[in-house]
């Protein structure tokens, strides 16, 4: 559908929208020649306003220069960028980083970025600069407080929009749009808010965890004795813990045994593990088809004998450890803006008995991803902990992970690397 417009002097334009673009696209006539532009808008109201410029740069300047200003081939890049405009451009340059976002992590910083620049009315880049940044801050901080949240998670969540935000100005994505001939600074440095301390991480108690793992096997193999679903509850959430949950006891292994995340457990695949010459199992968490690590990087883990056989006990999946939607019934990762889960109903009724269980964090799953890694940076140390838990800095195990489970053990942590990655990197001794 096309919207006309009549221009003075019996010159014609029209607005559309081409078949996959968001934005509106004009075609104009003027005395029998023609042309079309893109106006760069998905607001009707602002590519009419952009159309109209285009007209009354025709009466003044004449069509053939009003032509050449506005006709840009759809490579090249405005002058000052809308909003819109620099996501889009931001979306094309980060595919070409070193090691580029994924499309969830991507689109998170694009939101967070736009919801600065729709809370300060910024339309154009080169208006967000650190002024408008505080100004956010300071609305954010007020509203937060209007609404009578804690401040400092008030502080802690605002830290993470500038971060996200932030994201889009960094050094390499401004090395890249200057190659696209767009000079940018970075509105964000030092945006941060300093002086925000984050609260150490709070091991669960004992007889919660050692109760999970007493009690895992009822959740494997059902629970006679446990309260039928009451029948007010939607079909959705009417689970029955009278009845087993293997694919739910199989995520409690992959989760709170082998310290993976979510989206990991939900996407672990039966070729990820192997065994090497001297019969210790691994499992090597890694990018295929379906799945790319958080971090865009590999991870090897070792895993225990026992937690091995309880997970070939349970399985029902000959490609995934977790049984649940094929891959091809998931949206395609070009289409998703954050992850989709294979095993959601599964993950639904594991969450539900970790609250039975006593786990009342507001993310139960990642609880035991923190237990895993306590336990790990405190027997063994951070380092382990930081390998284990695929994070970027040890700093990020220390301040989030490493509550105390245990006193640490001064013992050597056994050699994690199968053979075949042990011929690659020269041994490292440890000293007694």
């Amino acid at each position: 559908m096309s919207r006309k417009d009549q221009s003075a002097a019996a010159n014609v334009f029209s607005l559309y929208k081409q078949k996959g673009s968001r934005f509106y696209s004009m075609r104009l006539m003027h005395k029998g020649k023609r042309r079309r532009f893109s106006t760069g808008h998905t607001s009707i109201k602002d590519a009419k306003a952009k159309a109209k410029a285009i007209m009354a740069d025709i009466q003044s300047r004449g069509f053939e220069e009003a032509t050449r200003i506005h006709s840009k081939r759809r490579d090249q890049i405005p002058l000052n960028p809308t909003i819109e405009e620099f996501t889009e451009l931001y979306r094309t340059v980060c595919s070409e980083f070193d090691r580029p976002p994924s499309r969830a992590t991507r689109e998170r910083y694009i939101r967070s970025l736009e919801r600065i620049a729709e809370s300060t009315g910024v339309r154009r880049i080169a208006s967000l600069d650190e002024r408008k940044v505080d100004e956010f801050k300071r609305r954010y901080l007020a509203n937060g407080r209007k609404a009578k949240r804690v401040d400092q998670s008030i502080r802690i969540t605002l830290n993470g929009i500038l971060r996200n935000a932030a994201s889009l100005f960094s050094t390499q994505a401004l090395q890249s749009f200057r190659r696209k001939g767009l000079e940018l600074e970075n509105p964000f440095r030092g945006a941060q808010i300093r002086g925000i301390k984050i609260k150490p991480y709070s091991p669960l108690p004992r007889e919660i965890v050692e109760t999970i793992w007493k009690d895992s096997a009822k959740l494997r193999d059902g629970d006679p004795d446990a309260d039928p679903p009451p029948e007010e509850v939607r079909p959705r959430d009417a689970i029955d813990f009278r009845q087993p949950h293997r694919d739910s006891y199989a995520l409690l292994l992959l989760e709170l045994g082998l310290g993976l995340r979510r989206n990991e457990a939900d996407k672990a695949r039966w070729d990820w593990f192997s065994k090497d010459g001297a019969g210790r199992r691994f499992i090597e968490v890694r990018e295929d088809p379906h799945f790319r690590p958080k971090s865009g990087e590999s991870r090897v883990i070792p895993v225990d004998n026992a937690l091995w056989e309880a997970l070939v006990e349970v399985k029902e999946n000959e490609e995934f450890v977790v049984d649940g939607h094929a891959p091809e019934e998931l949206r395609p990762e070009k289409d998703k803006k954050s992850a989709t889960y294979r095993c959601d109903q599964a993950h639904r009724v594991f969450v539900a008995w970790l609250r039975k269980m006593g786990v009342d964090d507001p993310k139960p799953c990642h609880r035991l991803r923190k237990e895993f890694g306590s336990f790990v940076s405190t027997t063994f140390g951070l380092f382990y902990a930081q390998r284990f838990l695929g994070h970027s800095s040890p700093s990020v195990t220390s301040a989030y992970y490493a509550g105390l489970t245990d006193f640490p053990q001064l013992k050597a942590m056994p050699d994690t690397k199968p053979d075949a990655e042990k011929q690659k990197s020269p041994n490292i001794q440890n000293d007694d």
